[in-house]
């Protein structure tokens, strides 16, 4: 009896310091975030910011949704509103979708939506679809009392203390996302999924009008985030440009505002403004910000202004504007100078 009290004793001991230890450093974000750093880590932004949220619903009367690169985007700049950045790693629309209507059912009316649409949806292809249990059954996010006793939310803490993060994004005491990598951008490597097939589908249409009913009372504003102007003319290269400019054109008919912010400019020029070519930096994400929901598009385009045609047009004077600095900047895609045609590509 002895023993197993003191074994009791002991693993209630292990099982409270873990918790503690956890609950410090919060690595899902259910507190206030990591005590003992200035930096907290994306283990699970679905899950963290589901719990980041959680109880405050009715706070905010603005919310973006998005993927990896509209994380960057500061809420904070959003001027005239209070936004929730619930954003997060690989996001797609029909996640869109299930979020929208759990944040509906706790409170959320929001005036002002924000979704940065990703060209990538107008692949056809299987989209990914990871929403946690708790959300499609329109519950509160796991306790954190049977988190933070987890092995597992016990190497997230350690990490977050002696590692590196899991993803090339962090966030600060805030929870403002910010660059997390130094490797500066090289525009002769192929950004990820570049040669993933043109953009044909248009089913999400019918997903974006669906996020857009689950809100009806809320202005409804989608952004095309920047992209390398070498993955731009790469794209006029093989002929995948015009149906790139077809799905943002199509995209902008669910909006009542959509600024395009990918076509060639100095913005998406500048290898020093992105890491990857396609996440940008936090300097870019302000300036993408001040100009939504209402201000002068800056560098990017009004979609809701332009026809399809306009809009390729654009791209390719911009392209030719910028042929002979692409051509220099590292020799593009595959180390080859990316060809720029003068007339319209196939």
């Amino acid at each position: 009896m002895r023993y197993l009290a003191m074994l009791a004793a002991t693993t209630a001991a292990c099982l409270a310091v873990a918790l503690v230890f956890n609950a410090l450093v919060d690595p899902l974000w259910y507190f206030s975030g990591n005590r003992f750093s200035q930096v907290n880590y994306a283990f699970n932004e679905r899950l963290s910011k589901s719990n980041l949220i959680a109880g405050r619903e009715r706070e905010y009367d603005c919310v973006i949704f998005g993927d990896s690169r509209v994380t960057l985007l500061p809420e904070q700049e959003i001027t005239g509103y209070r936004c929730f950045n619930f954003a997060f790693s690989s996001g797609v629309v029909s996640e869109f979708i299930d979020y929208a209507k759990w944040l509906k059912m706790r409170g959320l009316s929001p005036r002002l939506v924000i979704v940065g649409v990703s060209a990538g949806d107008f692949r056809k292809r299987k989209m990914p679809h990871n929403v946690p249990d708790f959300v499609m059954k329109g519950k509160s996010p796991p306790s954190p009392l049977l988190e933070y006793l987890s092995l597992d939310v016990l190497g997230m803490s350690w990490r977050s203390l002696f590692g590196t993060s899991p993803i090339d994004r962090n966030y600060d005491r805030d929870f403002r996302c910010q660059v997390a990598v130094t490797t500066p951008y090289n525009p002769a490597k192929p950004i990820r999924d570049l040669y993933s097939g043109p953009f044909d589908d248009r089913e999400p249409l019918t997903l974006y009008g669906r996020l857009r009913s689950i809100f009806p009372q809320a202005r409804f504003v989608g952004y095309a985030p920047p992209l390398s102007a070498w993955a731009i003319a790469e794209y006029e290269r093989i002929g995948w440009l015009p149906s790139y400019t077809r799905a943002f054109d199509d995209a902008s008919t669910v909006f009542d505002r959509f600024v395009d912010y990918s076509p060639p400019s100095a913005l998406t020029m500048d290898p020093g403004n992105t890491y990857d070519g396609t996440h940008y930096s936090e300097k870019v994400n302000s300036i993408i910000a001040a100009s939504l929901p209402d201000g002068q598009a800056m560098m990017g385009l009004d979609l809701t202004a332009l026809t399809n045609a306009q809009i390729l047009e654009v791209y390719r004077r911009r392209l030719r504007e910028y042929s002979s600095a692409l051509a220099a900047g590292a020799g593009g895609p595959h180390g080859r100078p990316p060809a720029v045609p003068t007339s319209p590509a196939r």
